[in-house]
């Protein structure tokens, strides 16, 4: 029996010819693909980019998204930025391994494509793509009806791939007792922690377009290690546009300490805070030790620790103030924090490693956060 309607992908709720037309405004928009190792632009089954002359090269990959990040900016209707968390999140992983982030590709899944909301997400990723100094090769934008339960809903992931020379490769077999650890300031809650962020905001009754409390900042004084470089609040912020503050790039950074003094390696605080990070880059036989005081606390964990996040939970959560945590040689400490500072970027001492005996704790602190 011949069937009496012809069916087609449109009514399956898919729109070939919307997704085009994103791409064709992506087309106008991207910068970071303009690049003297890209062969082509985007638009073909694969980017294309030459491989620089490394000796003894070796390929770092990581692969991340902004979590649920996106949901809140789906709720404000602001979707310039997120695209940039997406790619920080992966580059910052690439980078803390002492290689250079090459490029990095995008996946956006939609309920629907609108043209327009799609161009602006990704165009937030060649935004983070230049920050990071690498290219946005390629990526894909999946229409898939019925994947949410709401149409408008959309989730963005994506991968970085860096290069190095392997005898110049950071990691915790050239961390030794007695390396101090510099850390890096953060501009706020980067992309982590947003689970128990949505968690708060509904059992506290909180909007997004709430103002911001100016009145609750960090306690740290003005001589503290580190301070929050971009994590004052602006007057008039609403604590959504807090929360959304694009996460730290510190690619570029990184790279400049590489050939600035002997980095041991480096510790991207993200998911998991400061015993799941910092534990990762020390040896068997080694300990770090966190002096609290040492830094500055953005305002927003001290709004945190206010709504009811207690201190521990702090620590094994957010980066409550630091992105990166270093570790090197105690008489590079000088160069390393003039590198930082040449970077616009905010640095100090906030710890050392030291021997232990097995068993012991790899994470331990002293002093108190000034929340």
């Amino acid at each position: 029996m011949a069937a009496d309607k012809h069916f087609t992908y449109r009514d399956a709720g898919v729109d070939v010819a919307a997704g085009n037309e994103a791409v064709r405004l992506l087309k106008e928009r991207l910068k970071s693909i303009h690049h003297p190792l890209v062969l082509e632009g985007i638009g073909g089954f694969g980017g294309l980019m030459r491989v620089p002359p490394i000796k003894d090269a070796v390929l770092v990959a990581g692969t991340d998204g902004a979590g649920t990040k996106v949901m809140l900016a789906r709720q404000m209707g602001a979707y310039g930025t997120i695209g940039i968390d997406a790619v920080a999140m992966s580059v910052n992983d690439v980078s803390a391994c002492g290689a250079v982030p090459l490029f990095f590709l995008d996946y956006l899944v939609v309920g629907k494509v609108e043209p327009q909301r799609v161009a602006d997400i990704v165009a937030g990723v060649d935004e983070g793509c230049l920050r990071a100094q690498c290219v946005l090769l390629g990526g894909e934008t999946a229409e898939h009806p019925g994947h949410f339960a709401d149409d408008d809903a959309f989730d963005l992931a994506g991968f970085a791939v860096g290069i190095a020379s392997r005898s110049e490769l950071w990691g915790p077999t050239r961390v030794e007792p007695g390396d101090a650890l510099v850390g890096i300031a953060s501009n706020g809650l980067h992309s982590n922690g947003y689970s128990l962020v949505r968690s708060l905001l509904a059992e506290r009754h909180m909007a997004l377009d709430d103002p911001f409390p100016t009145a609750t900042k960090g306690a740290g004084d003005a001589g503290s290690a580190t301070a929050a470089a971009g994590g004052a609040v602006p007057a008039g912020a609403t604590v959504g546009d807090v929360l959304l503050t694009p996460t730290t790039i510190y690619s570029p950074v990184l790279h400049d300490l590489g050939h600035a003094c002997p980095v041991h390696a480096a510790a991207h605080i993200t998911g998991g805070g400061f015993p799941d990070n910092v534990g990762r880059i020390l040896p068997d036989g080694a300990a770090a030790v966190l002096d609290l005081s040492s830094w500055r606390v953005p305002a927003v964990f001290s709004w945190l620790h206010g709504l009811g996040v207690a201190v521990d939970e702090m620590l094994s959560t957010f980066n409550c103030g630091l992105g990166m945590v270093l570790a090197l040689p105690a008489e590079s400490v000088p160069k390393a924090l003039a590198t930082i500072a040449q970077a616009g970027l905010q640095a100090g001492v906030v710890g050392e490693v030291v021997g232990v005996e097995q068993g012991a704790r790899l994470v331990r602190y002293k002093g108190e956060l000034a929340l």
